[in-house]
């Protein structure tokens, strides 16, 4: 499912400003790639091409169907394109039912009028992106729904000083290495997590602490490709400037410059961009 946009949005121009506009704002904010046609088609774009491509380009389609929607022949296009795409029992359309009946809906296509549909005047704008977000992106989904619950859970946790001593860390495992991950895990371990003074063991079992740790895994993957970039273009054999290194792509990951004795400043920002030019969405 590795295409150029997660989800398309069909639908009718009159309907922009009452619905689409603003879910499609709603997504892309939730890191979703949104073929819509305000974003996505620049001057001099062939509509029908840019339309084709935003179809196969797609792994999923939105259709919103309204009055206005049944009336048009470029969506009843991309209707049509999008049901050629659910094959083999595939889903692939997710309907939102916008200031419309199923009696209306079953005129159209009987088809249609049987999926379980999303309904505009039962859903927040919020609630329809978080429900069409769980079968799109579920990765994206499980990371929003464990942001909510630590939210809430630190809205009703106690709150006091504590002294270092007393907090506890998590030392039971979370998951089990699969042989995939693990030979991942040794070719960073042999790499960049030179740098960190851990046995191979020691590596793994961390990977381990976390309940999903394939993308942790993917982030130490990309630190560990810009570290051998780095140090390969440079020739570089000092431990204590790859340290200074693995110190600079370790806070990329996490959003930190930190500083650093080895590097200038434009080695530090060559890095960075070596860091940009290699980071990719989980």
């Amino acid at each position: 499912m590795d295409k150029k946009w997660d989800v398309f949005i069909s639908h009718a121009s009159e309907d922009k400003d009452t619905i689409v506009r603003n879910l499609s704002k709603a997504l892309q904010s939730l890191y979703l790639k949104v073929w819509y046609d305000e974003f996505s088609l620049k001057v001099g774009d062939s509509l029908s091409k840019s339309i084709d491509e935003g179809l196969i380009e797609s792994n999923f389609g939105i259709v919103i169907i309204s009055k206005d929607f049944l009336r048009k022949k470029w969506t009843d296009y991309e209707y049509r394109s999008l049901l050629s795409k659910e094959e083999n029992g595939k889903k692939v359309i997710l309907p939102i039912w916008h200031n419309i009946t199923t009696e209306e809906v079953k005129k159209f296509s009987l088809f249609l009028s049987d999926k379980v549909a999303l309904d505009s005047s039962k859903h927040t704008i919020g609630q329809l992106s978080v429900k069409l977000i769980q079968v799109i992106r579920p990765d994206i989904f499980e990371n929003l729904r464990r942001y909510l619950t630590f939210k809430k859970i630190f809205k009703n946790g106690e709150r006091r000083p504590v002294k270092i001593s007393e907090l506890k860390f998590q030392e039971k495992p979370l998951s089990k290495l699969t042989k995939q991950q693990i030979v991942r895990v040794k070719a960073v371990h042999y790499g960049i997590g030179q740098c960190f003074d851990k046995s191979l063991e020691n590596s793994i079992y961390n990977f381990e602490l976390d309940l999903r740790p394939d993308r942790e895994i993917q982030t130490f993957e990309i630190m560990n490709a810009c570290y051998l970039e780095f140090i390969q273009k440079y020739k570089i054999d000092d431990l204590e400037i790859k340290k200074d290194i693995a110190a600079l792509v370790l806070g990329f990951s996490i959003g930190q410059l930190l500083k650093v004795k080895k590097l200038t400043n434009a080695k530090q920002s060559e890095l960075y961009e070596l860091w940009k030019a290699n980071y990719y969405d989980y």
